[in-house]
């Protein structure tokens, strides 16, 4: 029976996979490396460490790392901070209202820093939703590694076979599944078919319709 929801957040709370691949694509022009859309999507829902590492084809120190990261991501603020409103998907106000009128708890596990959740908390004005929140920073291992879902599911005090996991990317279905969650795959990132391959429980669209009487159909 499924008793708590977890949320990944780029994808799943925000359609805004465009918003990183422009700011990665400028985060690429400073460092003078040329990104692709596929390098990038490749990559997406790890930790932003090692996701540069990959990307700019070279070990990082944690410094740099952390200094690379910091700018990528202001970049990437930069760009969806006024159009926030624009980019929540589909029917997710209605289904965070449903649930948390059925008084199921939230939590948020994303590789994202704590900035970005605060982003898009006090702009979309749904703090109040969430019982708790795991970040990169909080995890030693990130996506594909279940440790954000462990973490979340502890926060929330429940079993992680008693929690759903919405996520987007390919790292955090395999992350959510490793956890023994319950996972429910959104279309925002990659296709129906490519998901699908993944063996998520559902591949949903968006929220749009999505009650939370279908989680206890999982």
């Amino acid at each position: 029976m499924i008793k708590g929801v977890i949320f990944d957040m780029d994808g799943v709370l925000l359609d805004n996979v465009e918003y990183h691949l422009e700011a990665f694509r400028l985060f690429g022009e400073e460092q003078g490396k040329s990104l692709t859309r596929e390098n990038i999507q490749s990559v997406f829902g790890r930790k932003n460490w090692d996701m540069l590492e990959v990307l700019l084809e070279r070990r990082l120190e944690k410094d740099e790392a952390d200094r690379l990261a910091d700018r990528k991501e202001e970049l990437y603020r930069q760009l969806v901070l006024s159009e926030l409103q624009e980019a929540v998907v589909k029917g997710l106000p209605e289904f965070l209202e449903s649930l948390e009128k059925e008084g199921v708890p939230m939590a948020v596990a994303t590789s994202g820093p704590i900035e970005n959740v605060d982003m898009v908390f006090d702009g979309l004005g749904i703090r109040s939703r969430f019982s708790a929140v795991v970040t990169g920073d909080q995890v030693q291992h990130g996506k594909p590694h279940p440790e954000a879902f462990l973490t979340a599911a502890a926060f929330l005090n429940l079993s992680p076979a008693d929690c759903v996991v919405f996520e987007d990317s390919v790292s955090g279905i395999n992350a959510a599944l490793s956890a023994g969650c319950t996972c429910v795959a959104v279309a925002t990132t990659h296709e129906e078919e490519e998901l699908k391959a993944l063996s998520p429980h559902l591949v949903i669209l968006d929220f749009q319709d999505f009650h939370p009487d279908r989680l206890q159909e999982l």
